[in-house]
């Protein structure tokens, strides 16, 4: 099969569309499938000369509204889309992208099967970009938006629970499934035997962290949505009882002044730690392996995709109880789920530093809560609807099995 993914995040610009991009092109050309990503190009980065001729970049722009993205332009796209898709067997935009419209347009041109994933909860993501923005106007504009996007599509896939409910009030004309993006187990674990046999340690290395201290991770986008200034506010508390704790925070974005502020404000500017962009994702796995506890308190998840990452890794998470985030820690093993509190956040990851044992149980439950997760099973599950939908469209006999 050949596979055109349209998608407005992809590497080098970390998150959680570029992680599932990724992780699903791995995985299906693994079987045997060939998958074509149109994605945005990004003039700040080389890295064209690096990509594989699958990897097909559109040009850009920057938007001063979307200071951490970058916005294709459509009509390079279309053009770029009429020399592609009609030999593709199946065309699959990743929402939100400019590039839909395009996409949408050429592929019922073409007559190939039409799939989305939606990765975004616009309507919390509208009220942080756009500050000010009545609550009903950016329910009325999402739903709008997602209408539209939509209508000729053969499914939406979304990657939680709470995903799907939340569409579900949209009736979009489309049936939708929760297809969870997935995560490599075997490379977590491999990282972690790596940590047991005493490999270097690159965070310690970096930032002068004594074995004897305790580590806490977030990896994310630094910005308003993902709600770093509570995990600041909670690591002040937990700092007061954890002397030796350190927060390490991977990740950047157009928040990180106002996050760099707060930092010196509480006086935690030789205990609070910064990466910026780790585009690698073997470094970025260590990383996870290295921490004592994940910590996350986003709002805005669609699915909590760095908590799995956690998790594969063996470490514990502590996480705010929130859509997205509670799919993958809903069943109470492999860390704490709770309430928007400073302290119950700060006391349950307290709890977790001071007794090693109770740390230990956790980090058991985390990989076995993490194998529920793996990118192979939810990709045969999304080959599944490609080949229902080709069947469909040629009429013939049974398709081909899903991992073939």
């Amino acid at each position: 099969m050949k596979i055109g993914f349209v998608t407005g995040g992809y590497l080098p610009a970390p998150g959680g569309v570029a992680t599932s991009v990724v992780n699903f092109s791995k995985q299906l050309e693994g079987l045997g499938h060939e998958v074509f990503v149109f994605c945005p190009e990004y003039p700040e980065e080389v890295v064209e000369n690096n990509d594989p001729q699958t990897v097909i970049r559109i040009p850009s722009y920057y938007s001063p509204l979307l200071k951490d993205f970058r916005l294709t332009d459509p009509f390079q796209a279309a053009a770029t889309f009429r020399k592609y898709f009609e030999g593709l067997d199946i065309v699959h935009v990743h929402l939100p992208t400019i590039m839909s419209l395009p996409a949408r347009w050429l592929a019922s041109y073409y007559d190939v099967p039409l799939f989305f994933t939606y990765h975004t909860n616009l309507e919390l993501y509208i009220s942080h970009y756009v500050p000010g923005i009545p609550d009903n106007v950016s329910r009325a504009a999402t739903r709008f938006y997602t209408y539209r996007e939509t209508r000729t599509g053969e499914k939406m896939f979304v990657p939680s629970t709470d995903m799907k409910k939340l569409l579900n009030r949209y009736n979009l004309d489309l049936p939708i499934e929760v297809l969870p993006s997935g995560i490599d187990i075997d490379m977590y674990t491999e990282r972690a035997k790596e940590a047991e046999r005493g490999l270097k340690r690159s965070l310690r290395e970096q930032f002068g962290i004594d074995e004897s201290e305790k580590i806490l991770l977030y990896v994310g986008r630094v910005g308003s949505e993902k709600n770093v200034e509570f995990l600041l506010e909670a690591f002040d508390l937990i700092a007061e009882k954890c002397p030796k704790a350190h927060l390490v925070i991977v990740g950047g974005g157009r928040g990180l002044g106002k996050i760099l502020a707060l930092v010196s404000k509480l006086h935690q500017s030789r205990r609070v730690h910064f990466t910026g962009y780790v585009e690698d994702e073997g470094i970025l796995a260590g990383y996870y392996c290295e921490a004592d506890l994940f910590m996350f308190a986003s709002l805005t998840e669609t699915q909590g995709l760095v908590v799995a990452e956690a998790l594969a890794s063996s470490t514990p998470v502590v996480a705010v109880n929130a859509p997205g985030v509670r799919d993958v820690l809903g069943d109470k093993k492999g860390g704490y789920l709770v309430d928007l509190d400073l302290e119950e956040f700060s006391g349950r990851a307290i709890e977790l530093l001071s007794d090693e044992e109770l740390l230990g149980h956790k980090s058991e439950e985390a990989l076995e809560v993490a194998k529920n997760f793996s990118v192979r099973k939810f990709t045969r599950q999304m080959l599944e609807s490609y080949q229902e939908a080709l069947k469909r469209k040629t009429g013939s006999g049974k398709p081909e099995p899903a991992d073939g």
